[in-house]
C-alpha cells in the first residue's frame, strides 16, 4: 500500500467520525468553515489541551495536501547520489569492524531524521572524528527523499556512492577505514623527532586526517564483576567491552529512551517539534508530519512498552540505564579510558538526541551520568556537518 493510499485510508476513518457527528467533509478543494478548527488554525498556538483536535488536524492536513497537490510526491525535488554503486548488507555482527574495506570516503551523505537516536549515534561519531558530511533531512510522513531506495529506515549513509544501512554498520565501517588508514600511515612514515615509532601526536585538534588521531589500542584488563557485563560476555579486551556496550545501546538504551519520550503527549510533541525548526518543509507539510507523528507515537507508546519488554515505571527504567552506564565506566573518564571509544560515542549520541525534553533533563539530573556527559561535550564540541538539505 502506497503512502497516499495509507493516508487516504486514514482520512476515511476521520470522515466516518465526522459523519457520525452530522458534519460534512470537504470533497473539493479547501476546507468548509464548519470543520475549521480554531485550536489549530493559528500556527503559533501549540497548546496540548486538545490532543484529539491535533489528531484530527493531522488527518485533515494530510488529506488536503494530497487533494490539492496530487502530483506533489512525483514532482518533488529529491537529492539522490550521482552514483550508487552497491548496498552494504549488515555483517553477521554489526559491532565488529569489517575487513573488506574500500578506503576513506571523500564524500559522506547521511539521510536522517534530525533527532533520531540512531542517526545521532552516527553524527556523534562523525563529529568526534571531524569527518565532513552533509545531511538530507527525510520527511517522516512522506519519505520522498528516500524514494530512490528500497530501504526506508534511517539512517542511510552514502559513502562515495556506496550505500550503507544500519547505524552500527555505518560506524563499524568508518571506524575500520580510519584505523586501517592510521596503520598504513604509521608503517610508511618516519616517526617525528622525539617520539617512538609506535606512537602518534596527542596535540592539536582532530581533523579528517587520520594521523592526527590518538592511538586507541586494546587494553588487556578485565573489568570487575560490578561493571554490568554478564558472566558469559567477553571481558578480556577493551574492544570486546566496547562491542558489548554498543549492543546494549541498541537493544536497551534506545528502547527505554523511546518509550519515555513518547510516554506523554507533552513529550511526544517536544520530540517532534524539530520538524518545524528544520525550515526545510513548508508549514503545511511540517505541521502535518509533526502533529500526525506525535499523536501516533503517543498513541502506541503502551504497545512499544510491551514490544520492548519494558515493565514498571518508565522513569525508573531510564534511571537504571543511566546508573548501569556510570557503573560500567568504573571510575574511568570514558569507557575507552582517556578518550571515548565507539560505545561512548553511541551512548552520547542517543542521549543528545533527546536534548530539550523532560526525559533528557531527568536523566542528567537524577542519575550520575551528567559528569560523563559534560566530558563528552568537551570531546565533541562542534559539528563537522558542512550542509543540510
Amino acid at each position: 500500500m502506497s503512502v497516499r493510499q495509507r493516508l487516504l485510508r486514514g482520512v476515511k476513518l476521520v470522515e466516518s467520525a465526522l459523519a457520525s457527528y452530522g458534519k460534512g467533509f470537504p470533497h473539493s478543494k479547501g476546507f468548509q468553515q464548519s470543520v475549521r478548527l480554531t485550536a489549530v488554525h493559528n500556527p503559533s498556538d501549540r497548546s496540548l489541551a486538545t490532543p484529539a483536535t491535533y489528531a484530527l488536524f493531522g488527518g485533515l492536513a494530510a488529506y488536503a495536501f494530497y487533494i490539492n497537490n496530487p502530483a506533489a510526491l512525483a514532482e518533488a525535488t529529491v537529492t539522490v547520489p550521482h552514483t550508487v554503486e552497491t548496498v552494504s548488507v549488515a555483517p553477521v555482527d554489526a559491532y565488529v569492524r569489517p575487513t573488506n574495506l574500500k578506503g576513506l570516503p571523500k564524500e559522506v551523505i547521511l539521510y536522517q531524521y534530525e533527532v533520531c537516536p540512531f542517526c545521532c549515534k552516527v553524527k556523534a561519531f562523525l563529529d568526534y572524528n571531524q569527518i565532513p558530511y552533509r545531511t538530507v533531512e527525510v520527511s517522516p510522513l512522506y519519505k520522498k527523499e528516500l524514494k530512490w531506495s528500497e530501504h526506508k529506515k534511517v539512517p542511510v549513509a552514502v559513502l562515495d556512492g556506496d550505500v550503507v544501512q544500519d547505524s552500527s554498520v555505518i560506524i563499524s565501517r568508518l571506524a575500520a577505514e580510519i584505523e586501517a588508514s592510521q596503520q598504513s600511515l604509521q608503517s610508511h612514515q618516519p616517526s617525528p623527532p622525539g617520539t617512538s615509532s609506535g606512537s602518534s601526536s596527542s596535540s592539536g585538534s582532530r581533523s579528517w586526517l587520520p594521523w592526527s588521531k590518538k592511538d586507541s589500542q586494546p587494553i588487556e584488563t578485565e573489568p570487575e564483576s560490578g561493571s554490568q557485563i554478564p558472566d558469559n560476555s567477553p571481558t578480556t579486551t577493551q574492544r570486546e567491552e566496547e562491542a558489548y556496550w554498543r549492543q546494549w545501546v541498541d537493544q536497551r538504551l534506545v528502547k527505554v529512551i523511546t518509550v519515555n519520550i513518547y510516554g506523554t503527549a507533552k513529550e511526544a510533541f517536544q520530540t517532534f517539534d524539530y520538524i518545524s525548526a528544520t525550515g526545510k518543509f513548508s508549514w503545511f507539510e511540517a505541521e502535518s508530519a509533526r502533529v500526525a507523528g506525535a499523536v501516533m507515537m503517543w498513541g502506541i507508546s503502551n504497545k512499544l512498552k510491551k514490544k520492548y519488554g519494558i515493565q514498571g515505571n518508565l522513569r525508573e527504567e531510564l534511571y537504571v540505564c543511566g546508573d548501569q552506564w556510570v557503573k560500567a565506566l568504573d571510575g574511568r573518564n570514558f569507557l575507552g579510558g582517556n578518550q571515548p571509544n565507539l560505545a561512548d560515542l553511541a551512548v552520547f549520541g542517543v542521549v543528545k538526541s533527546v536534548t530539550g525534553t523532560d526525559t533528557f533533563h531527568d536523566l542528567l539530573h537524577k542519575t550520575d551520568i551528567s559528569e560523563w556527559y559534560e566530558r563528552m561535550m568537551a570531546e565533541v564540541p562542534t559539528s563537522s556537518r558542512v550542509s543540510t538539505s
